[in-house]
């Protein structure tokens, strides 16, 4: 993945650093390994506390990108052993005719033609006929969500690209496994959106301008999506009551029920968890109402 060298990728799994600032934040020490190929080195991250390091994160390759700037993606040990598992079932064995739909048919040919800008919007119209029966966490359905995703991110609508990531990455997790190829697809196009963004603000603040914009198009999974992500931009940079804030306005208006609805409320919980470990009496407050809502008879679930 660029601008790693192929083997210094293979040893390293993709990752996203948070902003942090003041005495109590995180840092990187030592400087060793360093490649010949794309200069990258190994460092350790410890969280500190007033400055002082306290405890261990991990190690890293970092390539500095000027002044306190970097991209990084977190070293792997070992190697992870591979895993057998059975390609999971699909309810598509009960609509044959989504595979021979002529949307999906021209996508698919664009995409093995290396089109994926004319690819995407017969994915995006396939994928709308998928969902109208298939489960949005069917293989068959995720498949097509994760060609969506790739299909922004060629065409450089990388905000959208991120939001969709954001969502899908999880569902493939849960139904392919962390080390399926569709998975390791998203995680690392995941990472190269970012890094073209230039980092969390940066992400945050385009987010929001697409979040902005949302308001005025018809189009309710798209705005939840939106937000879900700009909510997850907030909390790595930090501003965590502000990400309660955006989570906790995607969960009142998910759908009960819904696969994506599952993967919201746990960005929820995570930020609610933040929140409570800083202590700010305000925030503490704010996560108190958004677990009220978690927990809330009438709160939308994902079963």
């Amino acid at each position: 993945m660029y601008p790693f060298c192929g083997p210094c990728t293979a040893g390293s799994e993709a990752w996203r650093a948070a902003e942090t600032a003041g005495p109590m934040g995180s840092r990187f020490y030592g400087h060793r390994n360093v490649c010949e190929n794309c200069g990258s080195s190994v460092r350790t991250l410890y969280n500190t506390v007033l400055w002082v390091p306290v405890s261990k994160v991990g190690r890293f390759r970092i390539i500095p990108t000027g002044g306190r700037m970097y991209v990084g993606r977190k070293v792997v040990d070992q190697p992870v052993p591979a895993v057998v598992r059975r390609e999971p079932a699909s309810a598509i064995v009960n609509h044959p005719e989504l595979d021979g739909a002529p949307a999906y048919k021209q996508a698919e040919a664009y995409w093995e033609e290396s089109e994926p800008g004319q690819a995407l919007p017969f994915y995006q119209s396939a994928l709308a006929e998928r969902e109208k029966v298939l489960a949005a966490d069917d293989p068959a359905t995720l498949r097509v969500r994760l060609r969506v995703a790739q299909g922004l991110l060629a065409t450089a609508n990388y905000g959208r690209a991120i939001a969709w990531f954001e969502l899908v990455t999880p569902q493939l997790v849960e139904v392919f496994g962390p080390h399926h190829e569709l998975t390791r697809a998203a995680t690392e196009a995941m990472t190269g959106a970012r890094l073209m963004v230039g980092g969390p603000r940066s992400e945050a603040q385009l987010l929001a301008d697409i979040v902005a914009a949302d308001e005025f198009v018809d189009d309710d999974a798209q705005l939840l999506r939106d937000r879900a992500a700009l909510g997850k931009a907030l909390l790595a940079c930090g501003d965590i009551a502000e990400a309660v804030e955006a989570l906790t306005q995607v969960v009142r208006d998910a759908p009960p029920g819904h696969p994506d609805t599952a993967i919201y409320r746990k960005a929820l919980v995570e930020a609610c968890g933040l929140v409570e470990a800083r202590g700010k009496k305000r925030d503490v407050q704010l996560a108190e109402t958004a677990r009220g809502l978690l927990s809330g008879v009438d709160a939308p679930t994902s079963t």
